[in-house]
Parts: C-alpha cells; structure tokens; sequence
C-alpha cells in the first residue's frame, strides 16, 4: 500500500440517510434508505476507491462526507473528532471535493484564477499576492500555461477544466480529496493523464483520496483499497490488488464479470 498507513484520518460510523418519499395523491409516504448503517476508515495516505452501481449509494455518502447533507444517525470522525463539532471553514481546509463534470461544476463567469484562488478568498486572511503565487505555483505544478490565469472554462478542453477543478480544490492544502467520478466525463486518454496527475500530487502534498467510481479499470489503476457498496451497504472491503484477483462476495464477483475491461492508456 504505497504512501499509505493503517491510521486513519476520517472514521464513519454506523452512516443512516433515510429519505421520506411522498406517496402521491392517494399513497402513503414511505422511507428510502440510501444508506443502511455504513461504516468504514479512510487510512492516512491511501487511495480507497469507493464502487458500486448507480443507486448504491456512493454519491449519498460523498455528500455527507463533505458535509453537504446530514446523516439520519452515525457519525463521521476526523482525526478522532467528531465533524458536527469542528467550524465549517476549518473543515473545508481539511477536506476539500472534486467533482465529476468539470463543465458544470466551474463557474463559467470566472477565470481560471478567480476559480482556483475561491476556496481562500471564502476563507479569507490571506492577501492577494500571496492568493496568486499559490495560483501560480498550482498552475506550475498542474503543467498549465501562466497565460490561461485569463482564460475562462469554455475556453478550455475538458481535461484542462478538471485541473483546474484539482487545483481549486489543492488551493487551501487539505488531507483529504473526495474524487466523486472525476475523469468519467473524460476521454480515455485524458483520463490517464488526470489519473497520473492525481497520483503525482497525492505524493507532493502527501493527499489521502476517497475515489469514488463506477469504472472498475480506473479503480484497479489507481486504487489501494476497494469498498464495495450494494443497496447502502458495504459489501466487500479488501486491498485492491486481492479483490481483483478473487473476489469474496457475490455483487463483487457480477460487478467485474460484468465490466468492460478497457486499459488505460498510459
């Protein structure tokens, strides 16, 4: 496990999310558990991906990780405390997201600069100056042109606009980067290069990544570990090269037997 150790940076504990669905005109509203009593710990340093078919889950849970939705019940620890007690922008410090679509997940009225140096100017107590060497140092860093400070999201390929929802996200040095499909609205070929890129700052900055994915080849590339989710449960959970090779549950056997191996083009 390359990078990573068995202590962990984020414990969840016994997640519920429970929705209350309206009935209709004549129907009784009935619950919908989204999450079942999930529980898991993100190890300092590692990549565990978390998989599963749609519905199963995964985008409830980034959300609540995030701090985006409340849970039903259960906690979410960081570093042994619990988050509901740690201040919003000190969470966000620590724990920052990368989406999946970059084309709307950027405001489009904003520059490249505004767009990455956003998280410090919400957190404020850092000057201008210092806000553009860091843009510029990510830029740098993320192989962009200083000339693309100006530029604007439709002016920019898909894959540019995903590094610069990764430096967005870098901008205010976090421990932790939640990756919900980050290169599933990316060619193949884009997507190794962000994959690659992702592993290359995880060793600079010393990140710890929750990926989550449905791409089973993106998650055999790029993970340590694998979480398996079925109907807001874990199902399986094991090193990544051990549950490639033989699979313990029944979803997970179906789940790769049913995945289109595609390499990545590295």
């Amino acid at each position: 496990m390359t990078g990573s150790t068995t202590d962990p940076v984020m414990e969840i504990r016994d997640i519920r999310r429970t929705y209350q669905l309206s009935g209709g005109l004549f129907g009784k509203p009935r619950n919908l558990d989204a999450l079942a009593g999930v529980s898991l710990d993100l190890r300092r340093g590692e990549v565990l991906a978390l998989v599963g078919e749609s519905g199963s889950g995964k985008s409830t849970l980034s959300r609540i990780l995030l701090g985006l939705e409340a849970p039903t019940s259960g906690e979410v620890l960081l570093d042994g405390k619990p988050v509901s007690s740690i201040a919003r922008r000190k969470f966000a410090a620590r724990v920052q997201p990368v989406f999946q679509d970059p084309y709307s997940s950027l405001n489009p009225r904003k520059t490249v600069r505004q767009l990455i140096e956003m998280p410090l100017v919400i957190a404020g107590g850092v000057r201008a100056s210092e806000r553009l060497a860091r843009v510029r140092e990510l830029l740098d860093i993320l192989r962009m042109p200083e000339r693309m400070l100006d530029a604007y999201p439709s002016q920019m390929s898909g894959g540019q606009r995903q590094r610069v929802a990764i430096a967005r996200a870098l901008i205010s040095r976090p421990e932790i980067v939640i990756c919900d499909e980050p290169t599933s609205a990316l060619d193949v070929s884009v997507q190794a290069e962000v994959l690659n890129l992702l592993m290359e700052l995880r060793a600079e900055f010393g990140l710890t990544y929750l990926f989550i994915s449905h791409d089973l080849a993106v998650v055999e590339y790029i993970a340590d570990r694998v979480a398996v989710m079925q109907e807001g449960r874990i199902v399986e959970l094991d090193e990544a090269e051990r549950l490639f090779a033989g699979p313990a549950h029944d979803y997970t056997r179906r789940l790769l037997a049913s995945a289109l191996t595609v390499p990545l083009a590295t």
